[in-house]
Formats: structure tokens, sequence, C-alpha cells
């Protein structure tokens, strides 16, 4: 049933995009794919932050300064 739902969903969406395509003049489509290009480039930024690098560098800097769960830890 979710599938169902998911299909009705992408096949609607679709036809919309479709329909208003029509109406929009090339400055707008520009647009539209300069901000989906800039949306795109925020949401790979921000998959940076939270690496596996950069989490355990945040763990590390956190034992050291002697945060509540790494005096825990050595319990």
């Amino acid at each position: 049933m979710q599938l169902l739902g998911l299909i009705l969903l992408l096949a609607s969406s679709w036809y919309l995009w479709k329909l208003t395509s029509n109406f929009l003049d090339e400055q707008t489509k520009k647009e539209l794919a300069n901000s989906f290009n800039n949306f795109k480039n925020k949401l790979s930024v921000g998959k940076q932050n939270f690496s596996k690098e950069k989490i355990s560098e945040a763990w590390e800097k956190y034992k050291e300064e002697g945060g509540a769960l790494s005096n825990k830890e050595k319990s």
C-alpha cells in the first residue's frame, strides 16, 4: 500500500512538473536549476560534517577535555 502511494506521489509530482515547466520562462528555469545545485552542494557539505572521521575527532577532543561521559568510562 505504501509502495502504491509512493508511486502515485512520484507520478503526480512528475506530471505537475511537466505542466508547470511549460509556463516557466528560461530565466526562471535557470534560477530553479541554480537553486537546486546550491541545495545539493549545501547538502554534501552537511554530510561531510557528520562523517565518521569528524565524529571520532569530536569524541576524542571531548574525552581530552574531561567530559562527563569520559569520566564514567574510567570508573
